[in-house]
């Protein structure tokens, strides 16, 4: 069997739910050399029988990979990518969905220069009334600058909007396991660090399904996660100076807002390292002397 230009990539992990509308997305493309290589993450739901019932319905080649124990997702996407045999690797998450021209798109901008990465413009649909929240693409200004965009969280590029050469795997890694949330925005700095190259297809075709729920609980980790991408990448002359302070220090002081109703402790902990990067920030200092009052009231509470 010949090998696909693409290989598209689900992880899976609980998702069964939505499984089966991503793969229709996949089935509609106009562009149809590729296979797909759906990786469940050691959840047990319908996800094989899914992926199983989807393979009897197209030509392409279908495959189903399992871990079984929970890993995470970048040792997913990893799974997915090691057992690829595409020039080129697509993520979909499966609870995303692409407009039939997406992969037609990135393809036809990979044949206009020497790229390691492509992507499209994302649209956010809510996850309960399927209603579009917003697009997420670049501007003028934001392609011209994607480092700073990136960093400052100005520009999200999401996971299922992206198209990535194989051979850029080999140059720059495998997806790191050390930031679980951020592990996407990390692999496209990491690229764009090492001297890569990115490119927007002009088209806005991925469909990204938002969980309003699930983000909210998540907050204050994604806030410390993205904190500790920035310091991770505070030494790159791409990105001012001063925004390699401020980022990080604004994230720090966001989360440890988020933080200060459920634990005071931790609120102040996080307040610290926002200190650290900007010792005279007044509006975190007036929030670490609320967590110091909290937690000092608390802690009366408990004695009596």
């Amino acid at each position: 069997m010949s090998s696909p230009l693409v290989s598209i990539c689900i992880p899976s992990y609980k998702a069964d739910k939505y499984l089966e509308a991503a793969l229709s997305s996949v089935a509609a493309q106009t562009f149809t050399d590729w296979e797909v290589i759906v990786t469940e993450d050691g959840s047990k739901d319908r996800a094989e029988e899914i992926t199983l019932a989807f393979a009897k319905t197209v030509f392409q080649s279908v495959t189903y990979n399992r871990h079984q124990a929970n890993r995470g997702l970048p040792s997913t996407r990893n799974t997915g990518i090691a057992t690829a045999r595409g020039r080129w690797i697509a993520f979909l998450d499966a609870d995303d969905l692409w407009k039939p021209d997406h992969l037609t798109a990135l393809v036809s901008a990979s044949t206009t220069g020497d790229f390691d990465l492509l992507y499209s413009g994302s649209i956010l649909f809510d996850d309960l009334t399927g209603a579009e929240k917003e697009v997420r693409a670049p501007s003028v200004a934001d392609a011209e600058n994607l480092p700073v965009a990136l960093y400052t969280g100005k520009l999200s590029i999401m996971p299922s909007s992206v198209m990535i050469r194989r051979e850029s795997f080999d140059k720059f890694g495998p997806i790191s396991n050390d930031f679980p949330i951020c592990n996407d925005t990390e692999y496209w700095l990491r690229v764009l660090s090492k001297g890569g190259h990115l490119k927007y297809s002009g088209a806005n075709t991925c469909m990204y399904r938002y969980h309003a729920a699930s983000m909210s609980q998540k907050s204050a980790a994604i806030l410390l996660e993205s904190a500790r991408l920035c310091e991770h990448y505070g030494n790159w002359a791409a990105i001012p100076r001063g925004i390699r302070r401020t980022r990080p220090a604004n994230l720090y002081r966001w989360a440890g807002r988020t933080l200060l109703a459920e634990n005071s402790a931790e609120a102040r902990r996080v307040l610290v390292c926002s200190l650290r990067l900007q010792p005279l920030n007044a509006k975190t200092i007036s929030l670490w002397g609320k967590a110091l009052l909290k937690q000092t009231r608390s802690g009366s509470a408990e004695k009596r």
